[in-house]
């Protein structure tokens, strides 16, 4: 090997290195924003003044969907002791690529939905451990149990899928649902301690079509 071949395989062995870290790192960032985390509490204080008899959850879920889905968009809220954890978390095939624009309320719309849910039971399903869902918002996912969209796992929620989007031009995501909350398998069993025990979860973002 000449000395400007070597020159070459360590440029291109560096550079190669230094997408991995950068991409690494930027699948590790929290991504919830100021409004997502108002606008959830702001629906929770709305469902509880006409529900006064439930109680106020422990743990609140807040799905980001503005943001990319090759960031830690969904956080899970701890309120009695004020604790935060984040969590990779996939949107729904039709409901856009990078980030999720359209959202749907109708059966076999392959769409995630918007608005505040409940959780109810947990599970063992097609795909492992799950909790399924209540949607409280009659406009934007009150079919959410009738369509099956639960909180789930699965193995397309990980780095290797983001950098296989990235190679074959699918732009860096991890993979796509049919409407359900999924996180990565190693994952799931920390989000079923914390939801699974009751709570709210709350998916925010800027619709571009909301079918009901």
């Amino acid at each position: 090997m000449t000395r400007k071949t070597q020159l070459i395989a360590f440029g291109f062995a560096t550079v190669l290195l230094s997408t991995v870290i950068l991409f690494g790192l930027l699948f590790s960032l929290p991504a919830v924003s100021d409004e997502a985390i108002q606008s959830a509490y702001r629906a929770v204080s709305q469902y509880r003044s006409t529900h006064p008899h439930d109680s106020a959850p422990q743990y609140l879920a807040i799905v980001d969907y503005t943001k990319p889905s090759l960031f830690k968009r969904m956080l899970i809220i701890d309120t009695s002791f004020e604790s935060k954890s984040f969590y990779h978390v996939a949107h729904a095939a039709k409901s856009g690529t990078l980030k999720a624009r359209k959202f749907s309320n109708i059966s076999g719309s392959n769409m995630s939905s918007l608005g505040l849910y409940k959780t109810g039971n947990v599970y063992k399903g097609d795909h492992g451990l799950a909790i399924r869902l209540h949607g409280l918002d009659s406009l934007k996912n009150s079919n959410a149990f009738k369509r099956d969209i639960v909180f789930h796992s699965a193995s397309y929620v990980s780095i290797p899928v983001i950098f296989e989007n990235l190679l074959t031009f699918n732009g860096p995501r991890i993979g796509r649902s049919n409407g359900c909350f999924v996180v990565n398998p190693a994952k799931i069993q920390q989000v079923v301690d914390t939801l699974g025990r009751g709570g709210f979860v709350y998916a925010h973002g800027e619709a571009e079509t909301n079918e009901k």
